[in-house]
């Protein structure tokens, strides 16, 4: 009996299925064409930076209070898309956003991140301080012992599209 070959086949077979499911243009029956009212936005950097995150890699934008975004999850178009790691340390309850290149790395200028502390109030943060990431950049920002919620903007080829709306957890037990 060829149990190994039979398993083997079987594994590559369920990763071309899901790889295939992961690559369409079209989300939820609605192309993954942007709007023309998506344009970038100004972004106010402040001179300092917390301790508690490198300044090589990020710097925080604007803290504000204002209503978030409720705009749904944009797909990338399948040339510019780009592969992102979002965790949550949990001794420390740091937020790490990782960078890992993609497809659409050569479009890629800007990727940012909102970290929300209550309902309204956010901080921005935006990756490798403003210049085009590499693969590798981090973003790492402090989060709650609690479920943080972080909306992630990647912006490519002008366009900025909101790739991540996500609660993360990981700092509320040991």
């Amino acid at each position: 009996m060829q149990v190994p070959g039979f398993l083997a086949c079987a594994l590559v077979l369920g990763i071309i299925i899901l790889g295939a499911g992961c690559s369409s243009d079209v989300g939820n029956g609605v192309p993954a064409t942007p709007s023309p009212g998506n344009t970038p936005l100004p972004v106010t950097v402040p001179a300092t930076l917390p301790a508690t995150i490198p300044a090589t890699v990020t710097e925080p934008a604007t803290t504000t209070a204002s209503v978030p975004s409720i705009a749904p999850v944009q797909v990338l178009p399948r040339e510019r898309q780009v592969d992102l790691a979002l965790t949550k340390d949990r001794p420390t309850s740091e937020i790490h956003l990782l960078y890992q290149g993609g497809p659409g790395e050569i479009f890629t200028t800007r990727i940012m991140m909102r970290v929300y502390t209550t309902d309204t109030d956010y901080t921005e943060y935006i990756m490798s301080n403003g210049a085009k990431p590499i693969p590798g950049d981090e973003i790492v920002a402090p989060g709650t012992r609690g479920g943080d919620r972080c909306e992630v903007f990647v912006i490519s080829a002008g366009t900025r599209y909101r790739v991540m709306d996500e609660r993360v957890y990981g700092g509320m037990y040991y």
